[in-house]
Parts: C-alpha cells; sequence; structure tokens
C-alpha cells in the first residue's frame, strides 16, 4: 500500500491463497531477521492482562486469564516468565537470527468479496451486443481468485407499466465454488434483449439499487463491487413510476440517480461503470463511478473505481477484465487473440504467486489445454511443482486455469476445435497477485545528526530471487522513509536509474541519500515503501541509532556482489578498531535471507583496547543451495550496544551450478591451455609452411626436360616437354624408343626415370637402378645409349629453389647485405653446355625468354 512502510510483522497481505504454504516453492521460505523493533514483535510481548490472546493471535474468550497470573501459583508463574524469556527472549532483547517468511498468500474468506454484475438489457442492444456482454460476466466469474466470494448478476432495462419489473435476477446471489462456477455459464444464456412492450429503456437508479440490496443483505465487511454495463444513457421516458410526463420522468430520474449513487456511497459499493458503443454518455458514468464508495483494494489510484469505455461490444470483455483486475487488486496485460487451432502464450511474472489464466473461447466446441514453461501439460486439480490447478468453468465459453505459487515464465494455452467451429477469435489473458520482499540499509550505519548517509535497498521474490526483470521495475514504484525519536518523518527517493550513485541502471537495487535531522536523537528505522497494485509487500526494516560524537568502536565491511557455485564462497573484509581503555566483542550477522542459504566463516572478533584488526573471513554458499540469486544483508556490531550497527553491506550472490570436471579444469588451468593450444598452432603453422616449402623447393614444376641423340652433324633434339606445376616432389617418364631414329620422353606415373629439383645443385635424376645423381641445370646427363636429358628452366617458369636467407632484392636494402650484380655480358660454357645460368640467368643468344632468379625472387615475395 502507497504510503505504508511495513516491518516484517505487519506484512499480512489482503489477498492470497490457501494452498500457499509461508514459504515459497518447494518449501523454501523467503525470510530474514526479525529484530526487537519489527512492528509488533516487542509490543505483543509486553501486551498487558486487558488484551489476552491466543497463541494464534485471536482475542482470548471473554474472562479467560492467564494461568501464571492466578495467585498461589509462583512457580507456574516463574516457569511461564522463562518460557516466554527463551521464546521472545531474542525479538524482545536483541537482534535474532531466526528469519521470518514471507507472509502467506492466503485466499480464503479473509479475501473474498462480493460482486455483482448489472448487465444492459435495453432494446438498443443487438443479439451479438448481447452475446459479448454475455462473455464479459463470464470473464468475472471465472476470473474470480477467491472461491468464497459471491456474485450476483442482474439485467436491467426499464418499466413501462405496473406489471413489468425494470430488473430482472438473472444469477442469483452464488458463492463462487468450483461447482457454482460451471453452473454460471447456463444461467448467464438468460440475459437477453427486451423488445416492444417488455420495457426497452436504461434505468439506472433501479439497477443500482437492486445490487446494493443484493450486496449488503450478508452484512460483515467484505468489499462490494458492482460492475455496471451498459450502451447508453439514463433512458426512463417511458416509465410512469418516475412520473406523468416525459420532462418530469427525466428530472426525477436524475434525481433518484443520484440517491441511489448516495446509498451505494453509504453502504460501502464501488462502482465501476463500463460503457460501450457511440451513444454512450461518459460525463454520467464517471459521475456513477465518483458517487459511489471511493475506497478500493489499496489507496492507490488504480484501485480506485473509474469509469471505462469500449469501441464496441467486441472490445467490451477486454475492458470489463482490466475493470475487475483494478477493483481486485491484480496485474493483467492486454490478451493474446487467435482462432483455433492455435498456441497463445502469456508470461507469468516471478513475482507472482496466485494467477488465472482466462480463456475466452468464443465458442463452446473450443477446447484448451495448458502448458507450463517447461512444456509439460498440466492436468487441473492436481498438485506439480509446489503448484496447484483448478480449471474452472470447462464446458463453457468462458473458462480459467487457476494457479497457486505459479512457475515463472511462459504458459502456452493450445486450442482446438473441431471443423465449422474454428471461425470465432479467442482471447487468452493472465491476471495475477504477487509479493516481494525488500531489505535496506543505511552508510553509514550509524549516521550523526545532520550527517547524509546513502541508502540501498534490494528487492527479492518469495524464491529469494532479485527482481530485475525490467517488466517487473516498471511495475514497482520503490521509495522509503526515514523515521526517528525527536524529529518528523522523512521520505526517502530511491532509483534505479545507473545515475546519482546508483550502480547499475535496472540491477533491482534502488540508491538514494537523506540528511539525518540535526535534531535527531536515538533510534533511528529506514524502511521501504513499495506502491504497486497486486503486490503484497514485506519490508524489512533497518534498525539503529545516531551515532556519537567520537565514538570509542569503528567498523567497516568490504564486501562485493559475486557469483559462487553451490558450497563455495565469496570473500569478504573485517576492518575494526578499538580507541577505548577496554575490550569490546564484534558480533557479525547475516539478515533477510533464506535460512541455510549462506553462512559465515567470521562470526565474532574480540578488540583489545587499542587493537585495531583487517581480517578476512568468507561468505560460504549451502551445498544444497539450487542455483538461484541470493539476497543479503550482512551486519557487524558491538556486542555491548547491539541496537547501533557499526556497518552493513547488502550483497548479491549469484549461485551458479557446479561445473562439470572439464570446466573446472579450464577455470584452474584456462591460461595454461591458452598459452599451449596457441604454441601448438603455431606450431601446426610452422609444420605446414614448412613442408610446403619444402615440397615446392624440390617440385619440377615448370622444368623444360629434353632429349637429344648426338649424331656426326652435331645434337639433335628429339623429344622435350615441360614440367606440369604440380606439387609432386618427383616427375616420372620413360624414353621409348632408344635405340631408334627418335627416342621419346613419354611421361608416366610409374616411370622408370624422375627428376627433382635440387636447391644445391639445381636438378636431382632418379634412374632405373634406383640412385639419385645431382645436376646442374642446361647439363647433358646421358640415360640409354645414345640418348642423353637436358633439364633447362622452362619459359615463364621457376628456377631452383630459392636460396637460403633473404632475397636477393631486400638484401641490398638490409645493413651489412650487398645486392650481387646481374652480369650483363654474354654467359658461356662456363654454365654449361648452351650457356644458360643455372639460376636462370639469360639465354646465351641474348633472347629475353628466360628470367633472373632474383625477378622470381622478387616476384614472391611481392
Amino acid at each position: 500500500m502507497e504510503g505504508d512502510d511495513m516491518s516484517t510483522h505487519d506484512a499480512i497481505p489482503p489477498h492470497g491463497d490457501a494452498g500457499r504454504a509461508a514459504g515459497g516453492r518447494d518449501g523454501r521460505t523467503a525470510s530474514g531477521a526479525g529484530t526487537a523493533h519489527d512492528a509488533g514483535a516487542a509490543t505483543t510481548a509486553c501486551r498487558g492482562a486487558g488484551d489476552t490472546r491466543t497463541a494464534s493471535g485471536a482475542r482470548a474468550p471473554d474472562g479467560a486469564r492467564p494461568t501464571a497470573r492466578r495467585r498461589g501459583l509462583p512457580g507456574v508463574r516463574r516457569t511461564a516468565v522463562v518460557l516466554a524469556l527463551l521464546l521472545l527472549g531474542p525479538a524482545v532483547l536483541g537482534r535474532t537470527a531466526v528469519p521470518t517468511p514471507l507472509a502467506p498468500v492466503a485466499a480464503g474468506a479473509t479475501d473474498a468479496v462480493d460482486l455483482a454484475v448489472a448487465v444492459d438489457e435495453s432494446s438498443s442492444l443487438s443479439e451479438a451486443d448481447v452475446d459479448r456482454e454475455r462473455d464479459a460476466v463470464g470473464r468475472i466469474a471465472v476470473g474470480e481468485i477467491s472461491p468464497a466470494s459471491r456474485m450476483t448478476v442482474l439485467g436491467f432495462a426499464s418499466a413501462d407499466n405496473d406489471d413489468q419489473s425494470p430488473v430482472d435476477e438473472v444469477c442469483p446471489t452464488t458463492t463462487l465454488d468450483a461447482v457454482a462456477q460451471e453452473k454460471m455459464d447456463g444461467c448467464l444464456r438468460k440475459l437477453a434483449r427486451r423488445g416492444k412492450g417488455q420495457g426497452t429503456g436504461t434505468d439506472f437508479p433501479n439497477a443500482i439499487r437492486q445490487a446494493v440490496t443484493r450486496l449488503g443483505e450478508h452484512g460483515g465487511t467484505r468489499p462490494r463491487i458492482l460492475f455496471l454495463l451498459t450502451d447508453g444513457k439514463l433512458d426512463v421516458s417511458d416509465s410512469p413510476s418516475y412520473g406523468t410526463d416525459e420532462e418530469s420522468r427525466e428530472r426525477n430520474g436524475r434525481r433518484e440517480l443520484a440517491e441511489a449513487l448516495a446509498e451505494a456511497r453509504a453502504a460501502r459499493v464501488q462502482i465501476w461503470p463500463l460503457g460501450f458503443g457511440d451513444d454512450v454518455d461518459m460525463e454520467a458514468l464517471r459521475d456513477m463511478a465518483a458517487g459511489g464508495y471511493r475506497g478500493g483494494c489499496t489507496s492507490l489510484e488504480a484501485a480506485r473505481p473509474r469509469a471505462d469505455r469500449a469501441t464496441d461490444s467486441q472490445a467490451l470483455g477486454d475492458a470489463v477484465q482490466r475493470a475487475f483486475a483494478g477493483a481486485r487488486c491484480l496485474f493483467t496485460d492486454p490478451p493474446r487473440k487467435d482462432t483455433p487451432p492455435a498456441d497463445i502464450s502469456v508470461p507469468l511474472s516471478p513475482l507472482a504467486t496466485l494467477a488465472t489464466i482466462v480463456v475466452s473461447k468464443g465458442d463452446r466446441a473450443v477446447r484448451a489445454r495448458y502448458f507450463d514453461p517447461s512444456g509439460r501439460e498440466v492436468e487441473p486439480g492436481s498438485r506439480s511443482d509446489g503448484s496447484t490447478f483448478t480449471l474452472n468453468g470447462a464446458g463453457g465459453e468462458v473458462e480459467s486455469l487457476r494457479i497457486t505459487d505459479p512457475r515463472p515464465g511462459r504458459w502456452q494455452v493450445r486450442l482446438d476445435a473441431p471443423e465449422g467451429h474454428r471461425d470465432q477469435l479467442a482471447s487468452v489473458s493472465v491476471q495475477w497477485r504477487g509479493a516481494v520482499r525488500s531489505s535496506i540499509v543505511l552508510t553509514p550505519a550509524s549516521p550523526r545528526p545532520g550527517e547524509k548517509a546513502r541508502v540501498e535497498l534490494t528487492l527479492q521474490t518469495r524464491d529469494e530471487q532479485g527482481v530485475v526483470d525490467p517488466a517487473d521495475l516498471r511495475r514497482l514504484k520503490v521509495s522509503g522513509q526515514l523515521t526517528g525519536d525527536n524529529f518528523d518523518p522523512v521520505p526517502l527517493t530511491l532509483t534505479d536509474d545507473g545515475e546519482d550513485g546508483d550502480k547499475d541502471a535496472g540491477d533491482g537495487r534502488f540508491t538514494g541519500t537523506v540528511t539525518v535531522p540535526r535534531t535527531a536523537k536515538g533510534a533511528l528505522k529506514a524502511v521501504g515503501v513499495l506502491g504497486a497494485v497486486g503486490l503484497t509487500a514485506d519490508h524489512r526494516p533497518f534498525l539503529t541509532r545516531t551515532a556519537a560524537p567520537s565514538p570509542e568502536v569503528r567498523a567497516g565491511l568490504r564486501v562485493e556482489d559475486a557469483q559462487a557455485h553451490p558450497g563455495g564462497s565469496v570473500p569478504f573484509r573485517l576492518l575494526a578498531s578499538n580507541d577505548s581503555d577496554r575490550p569490546h566483542t564484534l558480533r557479525l550477522s547475516l539478515r533477510d535471507t533464506e535460512p541455510g542459504a549462506l553462512a559465515l566463516s567470521l562470526t565474532e572478533v574480540t578488540l583489545a583496547p587499542g587493537d585495531s584488526v583487517d581480517q578476512a573471513g568468507r561468505l560460504t554458499v549451502g551445498s544444497g543451495v539450487s542455483p538461484r540469486e541470493l539476497n543479503a544483508r550482512l551486519e557487524v556490531s558491538d556486542a555491548d550496544d547491539s541496537a547501533r550497527p557499526l556497518d552493513a553491506k547488502l550483497v548479491t550472490v549469484d549461485v551458479t551450478p557446479v561445473p562439470s570436471w572439464p570446466e573446472r579444469v579450464w577455470d584452474r588451468w584456462w591460461w595454461a591451455l591458452v598459452t599451449g593450444a596457441v604454441l601448438l598452432a603455431v606450431l601446426v603453422c610452422w609444420f605446414v609452411w614448412h613442408r610446403r616449402q619444402t615440397r615446392e623447393g624440390v617440385s619440377p614444376g615448370g622444368l623444360l626436360l629434353r632429349l637429344t641423340v648426338s649424331e656426326d652433324s652435331g645434337e639433335r633434339t628429339t623429344s622435350e616437354t615441360t614440367v606440369p606445376r604440380r606439387r609432386d616432389p618427383w616427375y616420372r617418364f620413360d624414353v621409348s624408343d632408344p635405340d631408334g631414329p627418335n627416342p621419346r620422353l613419354d611421361p608416366s606415373p610409374m616411370g622408370r626415370y624422375a627428376v627433382q629439383r635440387d636447391p644445391r645443385t639445381g636438378v636431382r635424376l632418379r634412374t632405373p637402378d634406383g640412385r639419385d645423381q645431382s645436376y646442374a641445370l642446361a647439363r647433358d646427363v646421358p640415360l640409354d645409349g645414345r640418348v642423353r636429358l637436358r633439364v633447362e628452366r622452362g619459359v615463364g617458369g621457376r628456377t631452383a629453389a630459392p636460396r637460403p636467407g633473404p632475397p636477393r632484392w631486400l638484401a641490398g636494402l638490409l645493413p651489412g647485405q650487398r645486392r650481387p650484380a646481374t652480369a650483363t655480358s654474354r654467359r658461356t660454357d662456363a654454365y654449361g653446355a648452351g650457356g644458360r645460368d643455372p639460376y636462370g640467368g639469360s639465354p646465351a643468344d641474348g633472347s629475353s625468354s628466360g628470367r633472373s632468379s632474383y625477378d622470381d625472387e622478387f616476384d614472391e615475395a611481392t
């Protein structure tokens, strides 16, 4: 409730579900440490005999007196006092380490309401409009969250003579249990448009009075809510009970409407008018909403009665659901629509503790199936994973699945229908209510009067999850309040926008500052304030006292948010000093967290006079904690003054799954693995490069092989071939007809001869007997008989493998290197027959068909 600061024991939610346990899912409790100042704790313990209550908190019957107070039983009295101190002592005398769970959300009689729906039946409606009205009323009936609520459905038009009634009681007052909700669809079929001679006007005063009567006939203090659906305006022009002529009837009708609204206000009946169509008088509908009872389920404006308008009857159901959500303090999102067969998904927030998925099928033949966020189909009437499921309205045009303690995520509704029933648009919406818990700290923990303090507040769900979803954070209006002795309450402005000292935007940790009033003396209390319709808030206060001008004992905590595995830990440090002349014992404690989830390795430190410490400790995660985000408040205080914390810090531990052994190896040795992988990659690259260089260095590609024979007239070439450019280290061939006039060189993969480059000499020849012999290029090598082989550099081909060292074109540019001169004179037998340079010089005849090795190396380098 906006403006309310609720401590642990103040958080008694007005709504909820009977199936909810005190804790969260799977028995986990959303809890934290209570204190002596938590509202109601010490007060309850110290109540006098005039306010005798039972253990459950209910007042004892008149005349009942505690046994321990009877005269003559001092031993019993002393025993009772001792037991009371043992049980209540931690709460009364100091801070307790026993956490208090989030208040249960119980939907029973305490959450029940009395509902009435007045439905327009005037002649201005069409049959389709009446169908949409039935659908809208059905959504209210199956969407009601408490099975103890009562509901009445009225149809109204006007009475044009004494034999007619302006109001028809379509569905008498019924408790909305599962059976009644199933039957509600049948009675809603009695809603019908009135024809001529049946009273076709619009008599608001009688409809409101009839609803007020039905809503008040059971007495009690339940909220009373009237939804009024109409397509027009007040019209009693044909009703003789309002006067003798049209003018007087209109005047009297307005007067009677004002009186009916006053009666509704006196009977504490909220009126939520909903119009549809083009003839609606919205001003009159707003007056109706303002004329009834203005109290809502909370003091927030969104929960106060208001008028709404749908463009037509097709949109009426959605408008009714919006109004119903406001009246019952529920969150709701716009419905998703499609024609069957279809899968429609709706999101559910982690904040939700009670939810209803409402399905308006448009056709009774449509069937709906429900699947949770894990994809598992839920069985109505069952319990699974801590949730309970109740199906209401099955078989009607509108049905709902009510879920207690729902699993957060996207729920899916699968719609199907037989042929011929798939043309109607179906809609699926979800409405829910939730709970949230806050924890707050001040820094410094014990500020001096006039000192500026930093304020931090965190939010958690019932499952101890931090609230970080942007959609959830947008729903929340978070602030705070500082109260204490000798000053008026000070509001706290808290933001989560990453500015003005807030660490990260949208992380669920709200930050602000406050200046402690200079008049403050003694006790201080900081507490969060939450403004949101549909959320029960459990605010854990931060209780402290103003600091002395020169405190003798000082302490500070250093801890950062971190990740840890179950069984792992997060480091923190305690820095403290004692300037007094006597020893002091400092105690560390954890508050506002799940019992057993976190533990302190350092809980107590004793400081000698004049001593100071800088001591390390660890915050250990329980081995059985499931992966989720844990929040806690870490405090240190002096044992001699526990009401004044020396320091307090909010800490968030993101519990992650225990890693597998490969992940553990990686976490510990990742640097060595990365270094080894880089070295291995370098080695592989070098090996590939070296092998490639080696292959390219001996590959004979580009060489010209020429067979010659010696004759009286000189050397004659009989066959020649250029070795193709491949990466094969050997080029094999045979010599055919070696004794004939024209021996030929025949390339063959199985040839008896093979050649490759020799980086040192020029060429290497392998003969049929398996011997390898190296020769210079352009030298005649005898093969068979008179046949000789000459290996030359081919035209456009490459030369022998590059020599070691830098290329010759680069050698001349480097210090200490000398670029070799290129001979320009004609080469002769110094390089063998033909005058060819074995490194690729120009031919002996001076032609330009060849290139130098310098040119080849330059090409390779560039």
